[in-house]
């Protein structure tokens, strides 16, 4: 089951890194205060060219973010995107619709167990926004399972998929406002992924050396996890794939499903 950022310093009170960024310390009251983070202010700005934009798969957007982007492994990239992800449902969980909410939930679930192996998704495109208002958590949201659907589709063409990756990073930036966790998180991810999953780690006389991910586990860029071996790493992504349930995720595959589409090997280890 994968846990999402829900941790956010109070005014007035210090806060110190906790596993998804921030918890508040209280050591004179002997304990720690957690705060989900759609009780924070809505106070990003959301329109419809923020919407197209962060749908655009450009660059330019924020060249810097790009550049560093492009020093990763895609397997790197593309785990970041979907940890941004669970900041997007983290947000907007308990003011968008819940069903909403529920339905991103096991599309990132999916999407994880891609990094295993490209047999265990099948994404659908989410509905048309039907335009609720105000749409301030509700069109994020939309946004958020879009984009999910299209690195989706492109991990399993082989296409390029930074500039959507990108679009989840700058999505949860934006929907975290005037609220810096998000952003000192990305950081610190990146650096992470550029010890472990930096693109001078390949052969450079294998052409084929990105078409086998290296394991990605789901708690790879949280500030808590530390890196042992890749072997490590492997066990990690073992042990959430057997706690996946097929019967209970439409984006999930079952096991015959994947045997047919070519899956070697024991569909969630069992």
């Amino acid at each position: 089951m994968l846990e999402y950022p829900s941790f956010v310093p109070p005014p007035g009170r210090t806060a110190v890194h906790g596993p998804f960024g921030v918890v508040v310390n209280r050591a004179a009251e002997g304990c720690s205060e957690e705060i989900p983070l759609s009780s924070l202010p809505f106070d990003f700005e959301w329109d419809e060219p923020i919407r197209n934009t962060l749908l655009d798969d450009d660059d330019d957007r924020d060249v810097g973010l790009a550049e560093r982007l492009g020093m990763l492994r895609d397997e790197a990239i593309f785990g970041i995107a979907v940890a941004a992800a669970q900041w997007v449902v983290a947000r907007v969980d308990g003011v968008a619709p819940a069903a909403d909410v529920r339905d991103a939930r096991q599309r990132i679930d999916a999407v994880w167990a891609l990094c295993a192996d490209l047999h265990y998704a099948r994404l659908t495109d989410p509905p048309e926004f039907g335009g609720q208002a105000p749409p301030k958590a509700e069109e994020p949201l939309w946004v958020c399972r879009t984009l999910l659907f299209w690195i989706y589709g492109a991990a399993v063409l082989g296409e390029d998929l930074q500039g959507e990756c990108m679009s989840l990073m700058l999505l949860a930036r934006q929907v975290m406002g005037s609220h810096t966790g998000f952003s000192t998180w990305l950081s610190q991810a990146i650096e992470k992924a550029e010890a472990h999953y930096a693109l001078a780690d390949d052969d450079p006389d294998d052409e084929d050396s990105q078409l086998i991910w290296k394991p990605v586990p789901p708690e790879s860029f949280w500030p808590d996890f530390t890196w042992t071996t890749q072997d490590a790493a492997q066990e990690l992504v073992d042990t959430f794939l057997a706690g996946l349930d097929p019967a209970t995720n439409p984006y999930l595959r079952d096991a015959q499903d994947m045997r047919t589409h070519g899956f070697e090997g024991k569909p969630y280890g069992r």
